[in-house]
Order: structure tokens, then sequence, then C-alpha cells
């Protein structure tokens, strides 16, 4: 064999290790007939710090002796390190290795080698059904793997997509083989993956994977700064991310019944049975509360308590929603379901403009902004401070000829900004208010701002 196959075996190999007797989770082992051996995995379960009746997806990993704990500390921060969770609590299969090379054969031996098929079978067959059997899943099911593992993962997904709709595959030598890699992109192609993640730095498909419009669910990433042995780290997270960007909705504001026909639709699309996240239950209830929706916060309170239990949460959040005695202000679903204004009324308004927002009490932001019509619909895009860009949720001529335009406010309510034109045409000032939100206890609201804007000569 030549030099170079044996370089590229060894980087193959390199990730292998075992396991410590410290790592959290139990380990199982499993008498396979198919393979003819007693497998070892190492599973963790959250169950015994969950919600009653939480069911999980599993996050099935191979080379587990060496990705078991990327993969857990990823799955952990992405559920539970921020407010609105990107990830649902999941529970970890990591699979250890007996004889890689015959159950995830490097790219050379692939295309025709039936010991990656009795893997899968095994895998498929034995391990999955034991795995539900034993465990509270929600029947969606993710494959995560690297190198060698990446190129099985890819594998199992074109052969099993019914038992793995989600893959994850991390620096797959796709290429090294032309025959496997013709083989593979034909029956991409043809089998349209629901979701899969190509995390790429060394190996990988690099410019070879072009799939239908109609493919959608699919993405190619490079990880950069990292080696071959490195990057899994990252390509975890990323991969996670891309897979469950659906996990919760862009609209944060929904109610329960919109909430329920998007879970619903979730768990159609990946036959499975994906339940509203217990943080966004909370989270959308006591965005209610700010907005002053009672009844809207008590729904989602109610439907919370009986699909994970009552909680000291719960409980004070219906005592705040209780606690309610004045209505929403209905200015904010009016701006919000506005269906915007047309052209010609949105003329006097059109060029660009820069100028001014000045903040009692704060820092005064420069901005330049213009009209400008994205997907059928005209926005106010701005760039704010030389910093960021900001986009309106809604924008209209009222009927006083004023121009009305604002976003949504992160905790409820909405941003709302409303100008006037100069008798000149060329100066549009006016105030920022937030309305809609009732502040927090102790924090005093929010004071208007006002803003100076000049028309730009081109």
């Amino acid at each position: 064999m030549k030099k170079s196959f044996w370089l590229f075996l060894l980087n193959l190999l390199v990730t292998v290790s075992g396991f410590s007797q410290h790592d959290p989770g139990i380990t199982i082992t499993l008498p396979s007939a198919i393979l003819k051996e007693t497998r070892t995995v190492q599973l963790y379960n959250p169950v015994p710090n969950g919600l009653a009746g939480q069911q999980y997806p599993v996050l099935y990993v191979l080379d587990g002796g060496s990705l078991y704990w990327p993969v857990l500390g990823a799955a952990k921060f992405m559920h539970a390190g921020s407010s609105l969770p990107q990830l649902p609590e999941a529970i970890i299969v990591s699979i250890l290795n007996t004889n890689r090379d015959r159950d995830m054969p490097v790219p050379q031996e692939m295309a025709n080698n039936k010991n990656a098929a009795n893997f899968l079978r095994f895998l498929s067959e034995e391990l999955v059904p034991y795995i539900n059997q034993h465990y509270p899943v929600n029947g969606l099911n993710v494959l995560i793997g690297h190198s060698q593992g990446g190129l099985f993962a890819s594998y199992a997904g074109i052969e099993r997509p019914d038992v793995f709709p989600f893959i994850l595959s991390l620096d797959a030598p796709v290429t090294v083989n032309p025959v496997v890699l013709q083989q593979y992109l034909q029956q991409l192609k043809e089998r349209c993956p629901v979701n899969y993640f190509s995390g790429e730095s060394q190996y990988g498909w690099d410019k070879n994977l072009s799939l239908p419009a109609s493919c959608t669910a699919w993405r190619q990433q490079k990880i950069e700064g990292e080696t071959h042995e490195t990057m899994p780290y990252k390509g975890i997270y990323e991969g996670l991310k891309f897979l469950f960007r659906e996990h919760i909705p862009q609209q944060k504001d929904m109610q329960l019944p919109a909430m329920q026909a998007y879970y619903k639709n979730l768990s159609e699309k990946y036959h499975c049975r994906y339940s509203i996240p217990a943080a966004f239950l909370l989270a959308s209830a006591n965005q209610q509360i700010n907005v002053s929706k009672k009844q809207e916060a008590l729904l989602l309170l109610a439907y919370y308590e009986k699909t994970y239990g009552a909680d000291q949460r719960s409980a004070g959040m219906i005592l705040k929603a209780n606690a309610i005695t004045s209505g929403p202000d209905e200015r904010v679903d009016y701006y919000l379901t506005h269906p915007g204004s047309a052209a010609d009324a949105l003329q006097p308004f059109m060029g660009k403009w820069k100028g001014t927002l000045f903040v009692p009490g704060g820092t005064d932001m420069d901005i330049t902004w213009e009209i400008k019509k994205i997907n059928d619909k005209y926005v106010w895009d701005a760039r704010v401070a030389d910093a960021f860009n900001d986009r309106s949720h809604f924008l209209l001529v009222t009927a006083k000829n004023e121009l009305a335009w604002g976003r949504r406010h992160e905790g409820g309510g909405i941003y709302l900004s409303i100008g006037r034109l100069s008798a000149d045409g060329q100066v549009l000032s006016g105030q920022e208010e937030l309305i809609g939100f009732k502040m927090p206890e102790g924090v005093a609201a929010m004071k208007s701002n006002t803003f100076r804007f000049t028309r730009v000569k081109e």
C-alpha cells in the first residue's frame, strides 16, 4: 500500500479511546446475535432530573470512547445554557468500539463491504429496539459520527432514514473513494434526507455535495481553525444547532393553539412525539403576563401543569396572572397584524435618512436607515451606531400621514416609533416608546426616546 494510505488510516484511528470509571451514566452490555459478540454502550438518561411524563430524542454516538464527552457537554449546554433551549433534553447512547475497521470500514473498503451492513443491522434491529423498549424515547433518533464514523453515519442515513432521520457527519472522508462518492451522492439525491449536517475540516464533500432545491434540510459547513482530530467539538455543537433549528419557533409570542399546531406538525414531519418544551411554555406564559393577557397566560400554565406537573415556578406565575386587573394594550395587536402600507403611501419617506436616537439617561445612537422591499413587504432597514443592523416588524403610514414603524420587544409588547415630516420633507422627527409591556416590580418604566433624521442627498 502507498504511504499516504497508511497516514490517512492513522488519522482515522487516533480518536479512539476508552471510558473512565468517572464518566456519568450507566454501562449496558448487549449480546448481539447479528455481530456474534457482546457490545457495550454508555448511556446518559436525563429522567432522574427530568419532568414527569417527558419523552426524549436519542443521540446515538459512534466512537463513543472519544465522542461521548463532547456530545454530552454540547447537549447539556444547549438544553440548559440559555433561557430558551436550543435542544431538547436528550438520552445519549454512546457506542464503544470492538473492531472499528470491521464495523465502519475505511472509504477504500466501504463500497462493497458487508460488515458495515451488519453493524447497521445491529444498530437498527437490536440496539435501537432495546433503547426504545427500556427508556422514555420520543421516536427521534440522531446518529453522530466522526471520520470513518461520519462516513458510516452518512451510509446509515441513506440506508435507514426511518431509523436515523437526523445525521451529524463530521469530517467524513467521502471523496477518498470515487465509487463511494458517486454512490452516496446519487442516493442522497434520490432519498433527500430529512436532516443532514456535514461538518468539514480536512475531509468531507468539499464542492461535490449538490442536492436538488427540494432538499432543503441539509447543511455543509466548514469548521475553521481545526484539524481532523480537533474539529469534532465545534462540529457537534454546530451540527446539533442545525438539526434542531426548529426546536423553538421563530415566533416567540404564540398562544397555546398555535403552539400545539406547531409541535404537532413537527411530530408528523419527523414521525415522532414532539412535545412543547417546558421552558417555552413558561417563557410564553410569562410574556403573556407581561402584556396583561391574563386568560392566554392561564391557559399556557394549565397546559404546563397538565403535561409536566405543578411546581413552584408555575404556581408563582399563576398568582401573577390572576393578579392582572387591566386588559392588554390593543395597539400592539393592531400594529403587529397590520398588512403595511403600499408604495404610493410610503413614497414621501423613501430614500436614505441619517440622524440620532436620543436616549434619556442612556447612550444616544446614530442611525442610518431607508425603506426597503423585502419578500414583497416594505420594511424599515437600519444600521445602528455602525455596530448592528435593525429591521422593523411593521411599517405603515398613519391617518395623520405619519410614518409608524417598530419591532417586537423580547419580553412582550412593541417598540413603536412615530415620525412626522417637516414642511419641506427633509426632516423626520418624533419619538419611540415601549408599549404593551409591564415592567417587572422595582424596575422603572422606560422613558420615551426622541429622534431626528435628515434626508441624505444622493
